[in-house]
């Protein structure tokens, strides 16, 4: 996407009033600040003409309001443009929240890492890509509206209206504009096509910072059980360092542009002066007339080399916009001719390849297995063999390859969110909002009732502890599930599976960090599921492997001790 594309107009609507007093402030100031130059010409050669004399002061005084005047639409340019900024921002925060929760029609189990980092096949981008374009992604619209977009509009009037009023006054110095003036788009379009290459490289790296983060965080229970934690922070170090190198690709650039575009202006601008100067001396040209040439020369370079500078603040902004409408496209065109296929029968997985993050190795290379239609499916393996990834796998999160069946259907030929609304998700830190109990069951039916709420919390043995609760179904839950126990946290994510009623369930170790008690009651509530849905759970713990029906048992890394940093890093990332 371009700088000034018409896809961004659409999203600039709700600031249509400030950005119209932007455009309007720019095109008076443009007028103004050409009358600014012709007063103070005329003052100073009146004053030098004749010291003694008053002709000099009517232009004195129009000199003076010229200069307040412009003063004055600055700030009211500026305010609006801050004006147009801000509904912008909110407007794009909404467009991006809003396409994330169509686009994935999730039942609340998950949690929002789940989608991993970002560009998934199908999947959108994950919570530390969409996170970062509603939050720096749209901090970037800022400088675009506040500083590219009015210096787009000056460069479109200020050169014009410049030049009419040169060769008004001297055509030869207006010629010498004429043919000096293009040089200016020219090495900002070559320098601009380099930008965008830097600017997409440095939003890609940032993007990849982001989601590591997320996914290092989401993982950190795990890590530090495994003893891993740390072996992550030279990880973090490889990105941040990538991205800072980016970042400094991108400032050069920057510098070197704006170096390379005030020589060009310079040069130009002395052309005019050269000529100007030598046929003043030879007495071709009035003071008057050269002095009013000479001031208004540079302002007509001056919008364009500002243009070229405020391209590298306006890169990462058109990269937002190009990311918020690649996002709501998707949605908008992503439909599959399979979009009302109803899925059913048993998962089939032939030659299943998945490769995530920076391994050499894949994570998943060549697994075959079936995943019957009902019943408790386990699957086991040590650490690090990518049993969590299977699972997201399964869900559509990653790319891959091989071939993934549901029944007769291959899930390569259906879109993704029609996959995933017959799917639930439990990871091992189940996701709960700040809100009701209510609230939090209902994640996985919004139009549910309090009957089949009632009924779901029976079902996991959660029904007498909330009914304990002030205000029942009403009671209010802190940050993180505050007020609940390990157990009772984990019972309820199963209660939105159970009023979800999705008829494939995967849960990412759900009795992981429980007692002994608590794991018995889930072990029950799982096998409960398990005799109407298809349950695929990730296992440690002997108590829910004793109570499968099925098992996939995945091999473990080559070497389970890594001698070398890297490979220690990239174990504990595929855990």
């Amino acid at each position: 996407m371009k700088p000034l594309d018409p896809r961004v107009l659409p999203h600039l609507a709700p600031a249509r009033a400030p950005l119209a007093v932007v455009v309007g402030g720019s095109v008076l100031g443009a007028t103004l600040l050409v009358g600014q130059a012709l007063a103070l010409a005329a003052t100073v050669a009146r004053l030098v003409a004749d010291p003694r004399g008053d002709g000099w002061h009517v232009p004195a005084v129009l000199f003076v309001a010229a200069l307040l005047g412009r003063a004055a639409l600055a700030t009211v340019v500026d305010v609006a443009a801050a004006r147009a900024a801000a509904l912008v921002g909110v407007r794009l925060r909404d467009v991006v929240l809003a396409a994330v929760l169509a686009r994935r029609p999730d039942d609340g189990t998950a949690h929002p890492a789940s989608a991993g980092t970002t560009g998934e096949r199908g999947a959108g981008p994950g919570l530390g890509a969409t996170g970062l374009l509603a939050t720096r992604g749209v901090a970037a619209v800022e400088p675009y509206l506040t500083r590219y977009l009015p210096a787009l509009v000056l460069a479109v009037v200020l050169p014009v209206v410049t030049l009419l009023a040169i060769a008004s006054l001297d055509w030869l110095s207006g010629l010498i504009v004429v043919l000096t003036l293009p040089l200016l788009p020219v090495f900002a379009i070559l320098i601009g096509m380099s930008t965008r290459e830097r600017a997409d490289r440095q939003w890609r790296v940032l993007g990849q910072l982001a989601g590591h983060f997320v996914d290092v965080v989401r993982g950190l229970p795990t890590l530090v059980v495994h003893r891993r934690a740390r072996a992550q922070a030279p990880q973090i170090r490889a990105v941040t360092d990538r991205y800072r190198r980016a970042n400094t690709d991108v400032l050069k650039l920057a510098f070197a542009s704006s170096a390379a575009l005030e020589l060009i202006a310079t040069i130009s601008v002395a052309l005019v002066a050269v000529a100007v100067g030598l046929r003043l001396a030879g007495g071709g040209l009035e003071l008057e007339t050269a002095l009013a040439v000479l001031l208004l020369a540079p302002e007509a370079y001056w919008p364009l080399r500002r243009v070229g500078a405020e391209f590298h603040a306006a890169a990462e902004g058109t990269a937002t916009f190009e990311a918020i409408h690649d996002l709501t496209e998707g949605d908008r065109h992503g439909g599959s001719p399979a979009g009302d296929v109803t899925l059913s029968g048993d998962i089939r997985i032939e030659t299943l390849r998945v490769r995530r993050g920076q391994r050499d190795e894949p994570v998943l290379d060549g697994l075959t297995a079936t995943v019957p239609r009902t019943g408790l499916t386990v699957v086991t393996g040590p650490s690090g063999c990518g049993k969590s990834t299977l699972l997201e796998a399964l869900r559509g999160e990653l790319d891959h390859s091989g071939t993934v069946r549901v029944g007769g259907t291959d899930l390569a030929g259906v879109d993704p969110d029609v996959w995933r609304r017959h799917v639930a998700l439990v990871g091992q830190r189940p996701w709960l909002l700040d809100a009701s109990v209510g609230a939090n069951v209902r994640l996985g039916r919004p139009d549910a009732d309090d009957a089949a709420v009632w009924a779901a919390l029976r079902q996991v043995r959660l029904e007498e502890a909330v009914r304990a609760l002030p205000g029942g179904l009403d009671a209010p839950l802190g940050e993180d599930g505050e007020g609940l126990s390990a157990g009772q946290r984990a019972r309820l994510a199963l209660a939105r599976v159970v009023l979800a009623d999705r008829p494939y369930v995967l849960l990412d170790e759900p009795t992981a960090h429980l007692d002994a008690a608590t794991e018995e009651v889930l072990v029950e509530v799982v096998r409960d599921l398990a005799r109407t849905r298809c349950v695929v759970a990730v296992a440690h713990r002997p108590a829910l492997v004793a109570a499968a029906d099925h098992r996939i048992a995945l091999r473990g890394p080559v070497d389970v001790r890594p001698a070398s940093p890297t490979a220690a890093r990239a174990e504990a990332r595929a855990a």
